[in-house]
């Protein structure tokens, strides 16, 4: 069923099927890692395998949060939509536990005896492919279907990415007799997971606490109304978030003394503003002579 000029369903169908495809992405990658750690005696790459155990508990959640926020209920009539930030706020603070757990290892933790090499760098080759690859297509990805919490989970796999390079980098200084190589390679690494935490965080604590929308939805709704004979006056605009979809507010002074006119106009105005503006869920509009 198509509504707001999205079909919705299949938007959500994607998303169900994106963060299922993480779990089997994060389970993939702690098999490489605790076998490839396991057989090249490298410590890090085995504690990195049971990180990413962490992480397929992170991809589940989201799944569970894409599913919750589809559901329909009577006590909540604007919807579940928020429950995908709700996730995303999750995966912040995992992603924050990532990257505390990778200092803690390298800083804190027994040197790596490497047995064998290419084994390690086996393994690490294709953690990098995957966690770069996926990354960046479900990143791309969670910004078409407007998804924070595929966003976040994105950005999670993302971590992982850094943190197979920062392995390797440890890999290789312990190797060659440089092991501070890695601790400084970590710093710069944890720096970097710290930030896209703190990003993902941030825009769901604003979503959750209904931050207005971004500049330029409000801008995109104006040119929209500024292109309508019968509104005389654009009072007030206003929207929030709320998953992947927007919840808009209009005040606006209309050229009619009709209420049935006007009360029709609306209708239509918000009809075309969904139509024009896909994740747009639902416009409230005030109107006045």
């Amino acid at each position: 069923m198509h509504e707001n000029g999205v079909d919705k369903s299949l938007n959500f169908e994607t998303k169900k099927k994106i963060s299922l495809f993480s779990v089997g992405i994060n389970l993939l990658l702690s098999l490489i890692k605790i076998v490839g750690g396991k057989i090249s005696g490298s410590a890090a790459l085995t504690a990195d395998g049971v990180h990413s155990l962490s992480d397929l508990a992170a991809s589940l959640s989201v799944y569970a949060g894409i599913v919750i926020s589809n559901k329909k209920s009577d006590a909540f009539p604007l919807g579940l939509y928020k429950v995908e930030n709700l996730v995303a706020l999750v995966s912040a603070f995992a992603i924050f536990f990532a990257g505390y757990e990778i200092a803690k290892d390298v800083f804190f933790g027994e040197a790596m005896v490497i047995k064998n090499l290419p084994i390690a760098l086996a393994a690490i080759a294709l953690t990098v492919l995957i966690t770069y690859l996926y990354s960046r297509w479900e990143k791309g990805m969670a910004e078409e279907l407007n998804s924070p919490s595929l966003m976040a989970d994105a950005e999670h796999i993302k971590a992982d990415f850094y943190t197979a390079l920062v392995v390797l980098v440890g890999v290789l200084g312990q190797y060659f007799g440089y092991p501070i190589v890695e601790k400084l390679a970590v710093a710069v690494v944890v720096y970097f997971i710290f930030h896209s935490g703190f990003e993902i965080l941030k825009d769901a604590i604003k979503v959750l606490l209904d931050a207005s929308v971004d500049a330029e939805t409000l801008n995109e709704v104006r040119k929209i109304l500024e292109e309508e004979e019968m509104i005389k006056k654009i009072n007030h605009i206003h929207g929030r978030n709320a998953g992947s979809f927007q919840f808009l507010q209009l005040d606006l002074a209309l050229n009619t003394d009709s209420l049935k006119e006007a009360h029709d106009y609306a209708h239509a105005l918000e009809e075309k503003i969904k139509k024009e503006m896909p994740f747009v869920e639902k416009v409230i509009i005030h109107y006045s002579a």
